[in-house]
């Protein structure tokens, strides 16, 4: 009986062992995408990490092989870590040319992008801002009486100092 027990331990740790054998996996010939974008343009940004940018987007042009779109922005505030210059590829068009735009990148990932105000850049300069509104100026005694009064109407508020609560 033990040796009948032995033989069985023997043929089990076998079988179990049979799993555990080393093989060498088969070559990968699978390329990934990321290398394929750096290897077709050597102009891209290469990022790591998470990273962000407010610019305005310089050029965007389709790229004929990959049918993707380039993305230059070049930008304008680089306080808190934000990139001076980002050039990627995206497969859709979010934003034109000129255009103040907000994106964040995962690696060089875009994840997201926001325009901030589109037409920020017309042909290279800034563009003027919307002229102020002027008020319309009303004749009669309501513009003479309002003019000096302060009445609740024309109140001037200040902001509040110190603010207490009781309960």
């Amino acid at each position: 009986m033990k040796r009948i027990l032995s033989y069985l331990g023997v043929a089990l740790l076998f079988l179990l062992m049979q799993g555990c054998a080393s093989r060498t996996p088969p070559p990968s010939t699978v390329t990934t995408y990321a290398n394929e974008k750096n290897t077709t343009n050597p102009k891209l940004s290469k990022l790591v990490g998470k990273n962000y940018i407010k610019g305005v987007v310089i050029s965007l042009k389709q790229d004929a092989n990959s049918q993707l779109w380039n993305y230059e922005i070049d930008g304008i505030e680089t306080t808190n870590g934000k990139l001076p210059y980002v050039n990627f590829n995206h497969k859709t068009v979010l934003a034109n040319e000129g255009d103040l735009v907000y994106a964040s990148f995962d690696g060089m990932r875009m994840t997201e992008m926001f325009v901030v105000k589109e037409g920020y850049l017309k042909g290279g300069k800034r563009a003027s801002p919307t002229p102020p509104i002027a008020r319309k100026k009303s004749t009669g005694n309501n513009a003479e009486a309002s003019a000096g009064k302060r009445d609740k109407a024309h109140q001037v508020i200040g902001v509040p100092q110190e603010e207490t609560v009781r309960f």
